[in-house]
C-alpha cells in the first residue's frame, strides 16, 4: 500500500536553504496532482513555527503533516531526500527525509501510516536510502 501510494511522489535534491523550503518541495508533487492545496503547505510550516520540530519522529525523518480541513483532497503521501541534509534551529542531527502525509480524516490513511512508521523504524532501511542516488532504488527499498 505505501509503495503504490508514494509511486511518482519521491524527489531527491542537493541541498534547501531551510525546513520550509523543504517542506515546500516535499508536498510539492502533492499539489500538483492536486492531492492537496497550497493552503496545506502554509498549515504545515505554521505547525513547525507553533509547535516546534516535532515533525522530527525519527533520526533523519522528518514528517510534516496538519490537519485533513487545513486542505487535503485526498488521502496522499510524498517523500523527498536532501542529500546534504538540514538541521532544524534547536536541533544536533541532520534530516535527511522528509515524508509529507494528507488524510482526508483522521483515519482513513492508517494502513499507510503503519507501513510508513515501519519503515521509519528500521534504521538500516533509512540509513541504506539515505545513500542511494536513485528514485528506481528508494522504490526498492520502500
Amino acid at each position: 500500500m505505501l509503495k503504490e501510494a508514494i509511486k511518482g511522489r519521491i524527489n531527491i535534491i542537493e541541498n534547501v536553504n531551510d525546513w520550509k523550503e523543504a517542506i515546500v518541495l516535499a508536498a510539492k508533487p502533492l499539489v500538483e496532482d492536486g492531492s492537496i492545496e497550497n493552503s496545506y503547505i502554509d498549515a504545515m510550516i505554521a505547525n513547525v513555527n507553533k509547535f516546534g520540530t516535532y515533525i522530527i519522529i525519527a533520526p533523519k525523518v522528518a514528517m510534516p503533516h496538519s490537519r485533513p480541513e487545513d486542505g487535503v483532497n485526498k488521502n496522499c503521501i510524498s517523500m523527498l531526500k536532501i542529500n546534504e541534509g538540514i538541521v532544524f534551529e534547536g536541533e544536533e542531527e541532520k534530516v535527511f527525509i522528509f515524508f509529507v502525509l494528507g488524510a482526508v480524516n483522521n483515519d482513513s490513511h492508517i494502513e499507510t501510516l503503519m507501513e510508513l512508521m515501519e519503515l521509519i523504524e528500521d534504521e538500516e532501511r533509512i540509513e541504506k536510502i539515505i545513500e542511494v542516488k536513485t528514485v528506481q532504488e528508494i522504490m526498492y527499498l520502500i
